[in-house]
């Protein structure tokens, strides 16, 4: 028998019990039916209150632990899948169930009941433009105009070739790299044309494929690198000395 059924039921059995009663303690019908719509009006508010109806809302949330979708908005309905801990949602509906919330979600192409305990509103990072990013590399890069170049240098105090862009790389955030301009291109990806902030990378002569130097592209056809006696902007523009040299771009 369903709720409704059982409802049915028990509203019957109080009529019923209620018209009884009334007929033994003396009352008229028409007091019968007043005591029957007062008891009517008792059961539609108890079930009103533990009823809770689902209110739309719109936005995205990430879950905070592995957390299991469900059929409905609570625990005793099968669950239709396990979120992993990172997921991000898009709620459509919220409801309050026994003093819990728990939100209506969508999640690749399935829909269901999460808890909302397990949720926390989700922001988008923006990404860093490779113009901003490299840009930033060059002004790092700039403190050190001037530094003497030292064979096997990496500090302010003296830099080689790798061993300066290894120090700008990482003090703009981007980890640790081998300080050889051979190794740096193997760590690298491949561009056909170099972004401002991307390597590039030299052979020892023009038309060479063997690399011996490494300097940072700092845009308008310049390289900001560790050459010659210090730390200079140069240049890389056609029929320049080290345009004559390139052998290849690389990008982190």
């Amino acid at each position: 028998m369903n709720k409704k059924s059982v409802l049915k039921v028990i509203a019957a059995s109080t009529l019923t019990l209620t018209l009884g009663l009334g007929t033994l303690l003396g009352a008229t019908p028409q007091e019968q039916i007043q005591a029957q719509a007062k008891t009517n009006i008792e059961h539609t508010s108890i079930t009103t209150v533990s009823s809770s109806k689902a209110v739309k809302i719109s936005g995205k949330y990430k879950t905070k632990a592995a957390l299991n979708m469900r059929k409905g908005a609570s625990t005793k309905y099968k669950k239709i899948t396990t979120l992993k801990k990172g997921a991000v949602v898009t709620a459509t509906y919220k409801k309050t169930v026994s003093n819990k919330k728990w939100y209506k979600v969508k999640y690749k192409g399935k829909t269901g009941w999460v808890s909302a305990s397990y949720l926390k509103k989700y922001t988008k990072t923006k990404k860093v433009s490779n113009a901003v990013a490299g840009n930033n590399l060059i002004s790092i890069g700039k403190e050190y105009l001037g530094v003497p170049y030292v064979w096997g240098g990496m500090s302010p105090s003296g830099f080689d070739c790798s061993g300066f862009t290894a120090y700008v790389y990482k003090k703009a955030g981007y980890g640790t790299l081998p300080h050889s301009s051979r190794t740096q291109y193997a760590v690298t990806k491949r561009v056909s044309s170099p972004d401002v902030g991307d390597l590039i990378f030299f052979g020892a002569t023009p038309g060479s494929n063997t690399i011996t130097h490494v300097g940072i592209y700092a845009g308008n056809g310049e390289v900001l690198h560790a050459a010659g006696n210090k730390v200079q902007f140069q240049s890389v523009a056609k029929g320049s000395y080290w345009s004559a040299r390139v052998i290849g771009y690389g990008s982190l």
